[in-house]
């Protein structure tokens, strides 16, 4: 079976069970097509927009985009069993002499960008490099914060009894802090926190839930 990118027209062939599998796991997602915004599925003439031209800093980090994201797409394809030195080290030169590629990555980085490309629900734009990324951030938090503040709020609530807000928001700063060396080491655009104010909402809407 085969799986397109319908943003950079990238291509992923999975055999069935390994399709599956990928879905039960978690690193996939199904969704039906009533469920797709607008936009994925119509595209009125009337709100085309012309691109902007690109400067030669946007066209050098697009080629790394994309150069990390045909690592992570044949890492992917070949069913790597393990993102461990063992296994990634020949994957690598393989891959680096098939793409032609003087300067491939360490495995620990290649395992690192694998991680943000699942993480953010596989979008390459998660592969960017961290000088261009800085410059293209939203307001929407990205998936990696989310996921991040949901295992913060899982674990205190664990093992606590009373909700401390500001004690939740401290614990997700250490974490995110942790997660940021790691995507540092990888290359990637370190992730904002969100507010101290956000953290609150959150946590006051699943008590009033609770309560409802």
């Amino acid at each position: 079976m085969v799986l397109t990118d319908i943003e950079s027209g990238g291509r992923f062939n999975f055999a069935k069970p390994k399709l599956e599998q990928l879905v039960s796991n978690g690193q996939l997602r199904t969704i039906a097509r009533r469920e797709l915004p607008t936009k994925l599925t119509f595209k009125p003439l009337s709100t085309v927009k012309k691109p902007k031209a690109e400067t030669a800093e946007d066209v050098a980090s697009k080629k790394e985009m994309q150069r990390r994201y045909r690592y992570v797409q044949g890492a992917i394809e070949q069913s790597v069993p393990a993102y461990t030195e063992k296994w990634l080290t020949p994957y690598i030169a393989q891959k680096a002499a098939e793409i032609n590629d003087s300067g491939p990555p360490s495995w620990r980085t290649l395992a690192y960008w694998n991680k943000a490309f699942v993480e953010s629900g596989w979008d390459k734009h998660a592969l960017m490099p961290k000088h261009k990324a800085k410059g293209n951030r939203t307001k929407q938090l990205p998936q990696e914060v989310h996921d991040l503040i949901d295992e913060v709020i899982n674990e205190y609530l664990r093992t606590h009894t009373v909700m401390r807000y500001q004690k939740v928001y401290d614990q997700f700063l250490e974490q995110l802090d942790t997660l940021n060396a790691e995507r540092r080491e990888a290359d990637l655009v370190e992730l904002k926190p969100c507010s101290y104010r956000w953290i609150v909402n959150r946590l006051q809407n699943m008590e009033n839930k609770v309560k409802s």
